[in-house]
């Protein structure tokens, strides 16, 4: 990126935490684009007001606040129901963009209004395909073969703005931090392009396609059991790519068994039952395969 300063514009970035806010905010710093402030969505740290924070914020992994602080960056907690205080807190900092990545909740008009140029999101899904706030979910539990990030301008309804680019991603064997840390690593590739387009007055956004849009909200509970139809290791696939994030389970004859850890698969196995517990280990039958997991009976 060959931007100068004057060619940077007064930037505030939202996030929640994780690779995918953490990431994209410390590369646009270390190549000299300092947000004005960095607005944050940390559970444990709701209870605080909206202005300044009034204490050292801990650095904890994972924990955005910590990492904007570490950087010298005047810091802005989210919190809902208090868009009106957020938006004074905007007005005041006049940004020209706002540059969000990993925020799950929508954003208010009078919110969006604010900057001059807009507010952009880092997507991890190639929309208009898996909008909603949980893409990396669905697309594992959809058994995806492939992924990717789109860096699209916010509108009001969720995740449906023009898109100013993208980049297509093959899941290969990345699960985990460890594919959201690539997908964030892509993401700032597409900040940085849409950055210099809109310098040389050249961004072209293109606008989503609804009829091949899809939506999906937060997984419910039903939505994390885990079937026993298809290969054995493609839930072993889907169990290390969520599985650290999201409490996936088996119903075993109507009890409810959390795994813990995907352990082995076979595809070519036949248990000769529909499962067999021992000790920990639970082994299911797939229509294809055999999975092994560990896993904590629930009563």
């Amino acid at each position: 990126m060959t931007l100068s300063r004057t060619q940077i514009p007064k930037i505030v970035y939202i996030g929640r935490g994780g690779p995918l806010s953490i990431i994209p905010l410390m590369s646009l710093y270390d190549k000299g684009i300092r947000p004005e402030a960095v607005i944050v969505s940390d559970t444990s740290h709701q209870t605080h007001k909206l202005n300044l924070l009034p204490v050292r914020p801990p650095r904890l992994k994972d924990n955005l606040a910590g990492v904007a602080d570490e950087l010298g960056l005047p810091l802005i907690y989210w919190q809902r129901a208090c868009e009106a205080e957020i938006a004074a807190n905007l007005a005041t900092i006049s940004p020209d963009l706002v540059i969000m990545s990993c925020f799950p909740w929508r954003i208010p008009e009078s919110l969006l209004k604010i900057p001059a140029l807009g507010w952009w999101n880092l997507h991890p899904s190639l929309l208009p395909a898996y909008r909603g706030p949980t893409p990396i979910f669905w697309q594992s539990r959809a058994g995806e073969k492939n992924t990717g990030v789109s860096l699209h301008q916010v509108t009001a309804d969720l995740d449906s703005g023009a898109i100013l680019g993208q980049h297509a991603l093959p899941w290969r064997h990345l699960v985990g931090r460890e594919l959201e840390a690539c997908l964030a690593q892509e993401g700032v590739k597409l900040i940085e392009q849409a950055l210099q387009a809109l310098a040389e007055s050249k961004l072209q956004p293109w606008a989503q396609s609804e009829c091949d849009a899809t939506y999906q909200s937060f997984p419910e509970e039903l939505d994390t059991r885990i079937e026993t139809t298809g290969k054995a290791s493609a839930a072993y696939r889907y169990i290390r790519l969520v599985g650290s994030a999201y409490r996936l389970w088996f119903d075993v004859n109507g009890q409810r068994h959390d795994v813990t850890a995907a352990l082995e698969f076979n595809d070519k196995a036949l248990l000769g039952c529909p499962w067999s517990y021992n000790n920990g280990q639970l082994q299911v039958q797939f229509e294809q395969g055999v999975l092994t997991v560990a896993c904590q009976i629930v009563a």
